[in-house]
């Protein structure tokens, strides 16, 4: 059974502490804690939305303000597809989400349209970082806040060490995180620093091990006094060395020592394969939890991809020959169902001391790329996205979770 996310309560049962599934099943009738989840979702208006922007945009700049949700930029395609000569189209309007009048207001508009950058939650506001627009990539970073007096405010702080687009961040206390995407328009392994309280340049810090990966999530996690960084997901187009190839490692860097390991795969415990989280959103929770949202899918997305990239690189084809291949593909391609492209309808949370991912639900409304996830375990927005390449959605849901207090199983005998 298919659930939407219009239910007013989901109870999830969820193996959240010091049980995993295989200490279920040792014997000697130890007691194993679980913790029961609640989640509360409710669907956002989109009354407000002016233009082209009611069609929804992806990878859009978010942010959580004084409980206030703010959103910025993002791209769509507001016209015909890009094989049918059509052109991605980039925002600079600011809109704010008024909880009273359940409706968006616009409130001040970016320096320039732009999409696919990065919004941090810190502990005194917000960022929004890099990104990129029709004609160049971004190295502008801002702290976003609401004046008393009305509007929007944007600060600008030390820009990025290089532009950045299509890549991941996240805050530990006052330090902020950024890594993978375009890195002066090439996919990277980069990963870099700043104290935004302190620094008045960013630091750059060991890069990230095997392929770069572009559209990747990164949260962080303080545990047992312990800061660390989780990078996971993304993709790699290839290169004149290396094939195409999903991200399905997951990769911690600690803080201290700043070394990064492998600490675990994205494996589907129910099949058993391996699933993507590129594109997708993710939050941590409890300081324990990673919280995964989204993302296309592993198979259908790489076989895309691997199939550009050997037009691309068979050097039998001309370039015009190339360039028709590829229309042919993008007619095929961009043209199936939505259902066609599968995207991640689960709702999947990774245990960071366990190593354990557990499936908590199933939703065609989970089931986005390039959405924008911000705020608290608490109180969050999984804002927008897209439903389908090139088709996006104006809709945008709220979500509450609740840990309420674990409970004692026995294992069976």
């Amino acid at each position: 059974m298919r659930h939407t996310l219009s239910e007013i309560v989901r109870w999830l049962l969820v193996a959240l502490l010091a049980a995993t599934f295989p200490a279920c099943r040792q014997s000697g009738g130890k007691a194993n804690k679980m913790k029961m989840i609640q989640i509360k979702w409710e669907k956002l208006s989109t009354d407000g939305l002016q233009g082209d922007l009611a069609k929804g945009v992806s990878a859009a700049y978010a942010a959580l303000i004084n409980d206030k949700l703010i959103v910025a930029g993002g791209a769509n395609f507001p016209g015909k597809q890009g094989f049918e000569g059509g052109s991605k189209a980039f925002y600079n309007q600011i809109v704010l989400y008024d909880e009273t009048k359940k409706e968006w207001t616009e409130i001040g508009q970016l320096p320039e349209a732009a999409a696919y950058g990065v919004s941090v939650q810190t502990t005194d506001g917000a960022l929004w970082i890099g990104g990129n627009n029709a004609s160049h990539s971004l190295n502008n970073v801002y702290r976003v806040s609401l004046p008393e007096t009305g509007g929007v405010a944007l600060e600008p702080l030390p820009t990025l060490p290089a532009p950045m687009d299509n890549f991941a961040g996240c805050a530990s206390g006052d330090l902020v995180f950024v890594g993978g995407g375009n890195v002066n328009g090439a996919p990277s392994n980069g990963f870099f620093c700043i104290n935004i309280k302190t620094d008045s340049v960013w630091t750059k810090l060991p890069p990230f091990p095997d392929v770069p990966r572009v559209q990747p999530v990164m949260v962080s996690i303080v545990m047992e006094g312990k800061q660390s960084v989780y990078l996971l997901g993304g993709f790699f187009g290839g290169d004149a060395t290396t094939g195409p190839t999903m991200a399905t490692t997951i990769l911690q860097y600690d803080i201290s020592t700043k070394v990064w390991t492998e600490v675990g795969d994205q494996i589907d415990p129910e099949t058993g394969r391996p699933f993507s989280l590129g594109g997708a959103t993710a939050m941590q929770l409890d300081d324990r939890y990673i919280l995964c949202l989204g993302g296309v899918n592993h198979d259908v997305f790489l076989d895309a991809i691997t199939t550009q990239y050997h037009i691309g690189q068979n050097p039998a084809c001309s370039p015009e020959e190339k360039q028709k291949k590829n229309l042919e593909f993008s007619k095929k391609y961009m043209t199936q169902p939505v259902a066609y492209y599968k995207f991640n309808g689960e709702c999947r949370i990774f245990d960071t001391k366990t190593g354990v991912w557990s499936t908590v639900d199933r939703s065609s409304d989970f089931a986005r790329a390039g959405a924008t996830l911000v705020g608290k375990a608490d109180h969050f927005y999984a804002v927008q996205g897209e439903l389908k390449p090139g088709v996006r959605s104006p809709q945008t849901f709220r979500g509450e979770i609740h840990f309420s207090n674990p409970l004692k199983i026995k294992s069976k005998q």
